[in-house]
Parts: C-alpha cells; structure tokens; sequence
C-alpha cells in the first residue's frame, strides 16, 4: 500500500482550488435564456427539465461544499499548528 504523504502545501492547494470550485457553483447564474437554441419543442421540454434539476442539486451540492470547504480549513490549520508544535520542540534546548 502507498504511504500518504501530507505537507503543508498540499493542503494549502487543495484548500485553495476547493475554495474556487466552491465560489464558481456560487457565482453561477442560470445558463437558460428560454431554450432558443433547442429548436423541438421535446427537447427543449426535456433540457428545461434537466436545468430545473441541476439547480437543485446544485444547492445541495454547495452545502457539502461549503461543509468540505470549512473542515478543510480547520485540518489545514490544526495541521499547521500541529507542525509548527512538533518543529519548535526540537529547537528546545534541554536543561
């Protein structure tokens, strides 16, 4: 089995693009201009269905997000504090 490797920056990048995936699903704004394009009216029956769907999966989607994003915060900071602990202990000069 491979070893996991965590660093410092990795966590920082993983924060980082998890937060800009987070903010493109909040800043989206709808993409349906009435469905012009879809010619048939089937098929622009079903890609408004498909829309009105995505929409609501995308709010549950940006809850889990919001959620991973915020933890993956926290583990980044723990995990920093954790290693800045472990590093100055062994600056510690014994007595």
């Amino acid at each position: 089995m491979a070893d996991v490797i965590v660093t410092k920056e990795v966590l920082e990048d993983a924060a980082t693009d998890l937060k800009n995936i987070n903010d493109e699903f909040k800043n989206m704004s709808a993409m349906w201009e009435g469905g012009d394009i879809w010619g048939h009216d089937t098929v622009k029956g079903a890609m408004n269905s498909f829309i009105d769907n995505w929409w609501v999966k995308r709010e549950k989607l940006q809850v889990q997000l919001d959620d991973l994003t915020k933890k993956l915060d926290q583990a980044k900071e723990a995990w920093n504090e954790t290693e800045d602990a472990l590093a100055s202990s062994f600056d510690e000069q014994p007595t």
